[in-house]
């Protein structure tokens, strides 16, 4: 089977993201995450650098992920809605082969729309920064994604316990057959859904660059991801 790993890249400006892409791509990155909202640039300067990553797009060996996280939703920075919003439409414009847009987001299913219109694939993402809800709950979200127009819908929810990874990988088992799905615990407690979500159906799961670049908590680096994978003998 293929287990795809997506690292995201926390780049502050365009000369950390150029090496950090080349880097993950000889890591062996199925996809690559570029996060605008670490960007310490005003709004319009973000445009700006979305529109300079176009020829990094067109040399990159691996599909990119334009994802401008929304604050509430786990992002790195407060921003200006309509603005977070328009940067993710102008990075779908641009070439990003993937949009990743939150179920929280306002006009959602016309943004969605836009964002296909430029031939890239909407994420419809949701994140539970606080727990692992129950399993009925997380299938109506996933419900709600699809019918938003998710290509791929994504639930990452937060470990409390070991029980919730086991929650998050038979929804993914339940929900892949219907859907192309990502979904996994974060947190210290999550680990086993984020290692295993890939064996349960999951499209792709995350992994950091290396230590120091993790954007969210539990993230391991690419290589010890790779590392258990071979322990564990499923590499392809």
């Amino acid at each position: 089977m293929k287990i795809r790993i997506c690292v995201p890249l926390p780049a502050k400006t365009f000369s950390e993201l150029v090496p950090m892409i080349y880097k993950a791509e000889d890591a062996g990155a199925d996809l690559i995450e570029v996060r605008l909202d670490y960007m310490h640039n005003d709004a319009s300067n973000v445009v700006g650098f979305v529109d300079e990553v176009e020829e990094v797009i067109e040399q990159s060996s691996v599909p990119l992920i334009a994802t401008n996280r929304q604050y509430e939703q786990g992002g790195f920075r407060p921003q200006d809605e309509n603005q977070r919003v328009q940067t993710l439409v102008r990075a779908a414009e641009t070439g990003f082969q993937y949009v990743d847009i939150e179920l929280t987001t306002a006009e959602l299913k016309q943004t969605v729309q836009r964002i296909k219109d430029y031939g890239a694939k909407p994420i419809v993402s949701f994140h539970d920064l606080k727990c692992t809800p129950i399993a009925s709950k997380m299938e109506r979200t996933m419900k709600s994604q699809a019918e938003a127009g998710a290509e791929i819908c994504k639930l990452v929810t937060t470990a409390n316990n070991i029980s919730d990874n086991i929650q998050c990988m038979l929804l993914t088992r339940r929900m892949c057959k219907i859907w192309t799905v990502v979904c996994f615990a974060m947190g210290n407690k999550g680990l086993l859904s984020r290692v295993l979500s890939p064996l349960f159906g999951a499209y792709f799961t995350y992994a950091s660059l290396e230590g120091g670049l993790e954007t969210a908590s539990g993230q391991i680096s690419i290589t010890e991801l790779k590392d258990l994978y071979a322990r564990l003998g499923v590499n392809e």
